[in-house]
């Protein structure tokens, strides 16, 4: 491992622990990441970023709105190397510490981003002390994520033309298994509102009077479960009424229903399943006599691998020292898995919270994932890797996955995969062959334009 991000991360260790339980301690909703953007604006001029920018991603050229967008960089000229983390936090999903379910009201990073700001912030400022004492041309830079988990965040940055110098993009995220650093199958997801308008009346007085937009919401629902089986494999569909009514006595004259329509690697299924669901939607207003109208939110569009990228990390993290738990975290993550999944742990430790990463592969692997860093693949070579800080079979978007991610069980791996990122950033500075090479394999893809959903 290079001697200078060992140095820096021996050193910071401590501190970047802290920074990311700070944010897990202040858990904050997609596009409202206002406290952890703050703290990583103060965190990167502290670690001597010569531009620090933040912005509100959806408003972006406001300078009175509220900022949940950090981007810093250090040095000049090519290559431009980003180092990417993530900020928001689910709703539902506050959490003790402690590995039971013990709920706090509110939101809760049951998806481990404080990790992941944390870990990217410590490895861009690993890279920027080993650039400045190697004397390494290039510039770094790191970049801090929102609304992730609504899908719009880096389609935002995208959109505002974040990505468009960057010669090699970088983030890791937890995920229950070994460190994976090669394709994994990916779903595109539209997620759209659809609101529904009736007629107000009294439910028993006048009833014959309403035009119930819950009922339309609620047949709009019913089409769409038998939609299922006409679909195309590997395509999904959900959602959540968002507003039923205000009393069960009151014929509600407003309802609304979000939707996600996914396919896996393919946009143009997706959108087909999203036209059919307009369909489902026409069908219930005119079976109620009302009338509805519907916003595409967010679009995570079809994700490109740059393949020797991803075998260019493989052989970066035999650089590394290997992750490490003591006894005591084992003992920790045995409790929790009997708590998740009502039945004993396996015997065998890395069967039960894995430490390594799988050597390189072209195929797909198995498990499937959407995730809006699919719009940096559209700018240049891009990786979002995965694996390790969760337990097997505990999964991500829960209670476990939030007290993991307050614990050393969810920072240890963060630290470990960031300096793979960090490692590996410092050796493409040092010898650009194989930015050089990852551009060639990306032109080679033929990649249409980013396309963000903002302009449809």
């Amino acid at each position: 491992m290079n001697s200078y991000i060992a140095e820096w991360f021996e050193k910071n260790e401590t501190k970047i622990y802290s920074l990311m339980r700070d944010i897990w301690e202040h858990p904050e909703l997609s596009l409202k990441e206002y406290y952890a953007c703050e703290l990583m604006r103060k965190f990167a001029v502290e670690e001597g970023f010569e531009s620090v920018e933040t912005h509100a991603a959806e408003d972006w050229d406001n300078q009175q709105a509220d900022c949940n967008t950090m981007i810093a960089s250090w040095g000049s000229g090519k290559p431009v190397i980003a180092i990417v983390g993530e900020l928001d936090a689910l709703p539902g999903l506050g959490q003790r510490c402690v590995p039971k379910k013990e709920e706090i009201e509110g939101p809760g990073h049951g998806c481990g981003h404080n990790t992941m700001a944390g870990g990217a912030a410590a490895a861009a400022a690993a890279v920027r002390y080993a650039m400045e004492k190697m004397k390494l041309s290039g510039t770094i830079k790191l970049i801090q994520a929102p609304g992730e988990e609504i899908g719009r965040g880096k389609s935002y940055l995208g959109h505002h033309g974040v990505f468009d110098d960057v010669d090699m993009t970088l983030m890791w995220h937890p995920a229950p298994g070994p460190l994976d650093f090669c394709p994994v199958p990916q779903q595109v997801a539209i997620r759209v509102l659809f609101e529904f308008h009736g007629t107000a009346a009294h439910a028993a007085g006048m009833r014959w009077d309403g035009r119930s937009a819950l009922d339309a919401v609620q047949l709009m629902n019913i089409g769409c479960e038998f939609l299922r089986e006409h679909s195309k494999e590997n395509t999904w569909i959900h959602y959540n009424i968002v507003n039923g009514g205000a009393a069960p006595n009151i014929i509600p004259d407003y309802a609304s229903v979000r939707y996600m329509f996914r396919s896996m690697d393919d946009y143009d299924t997706a959108v087909d399943l999203l036209e059919r669901g307009i369909k489902c939607a026409k069908g219930a207003a005119l079976m109620t006599d009302t009338t509805f109208e519907y916003q595409v939110e967010s679009g995570v569009p079809q994700y490109y691998y740059t393949l020797p990228l991803c075998k260019y990390m493989c052989e970066e993290a035999g650089k590394v020292p290997p992750l490490i738990y003591e006894k005591e975290e084992y003992e920790m993550v045995r409790q929790l898995y009997r708590q998740v999944n009502h039945a004993e742990p396996p015997e065998d430790d890395e069967e039960l919270l894995p430490t390594k990463y799988l050597p390189y592969r072209e195929e797909l692997g198995e498990c499937s994932n959407c995730t809006d860093a699919a719009d940096m693949t559209y700018f240049g070579p891009s990786l979002h890797f995965q694996g390790l800080a969760r337990p097997i079979r505990c999964p991500g978007h829960h209670w476990s996955a939030t007290f993991c991610a307050g614990t050393s069980i969810g920072m240890k791996p963060a630290l470990y995969a960031y300096k793979i990122i960090a490692q590996a950033a410092v050796d493409a500075f040092t010898d650009t062959r194989i930015v050089d090479e990852c551009w060639e394999a990306f032109k080679k893809i033929n990649i249409p334009p980013h396309k963000c959903w903002l302009e449809d």
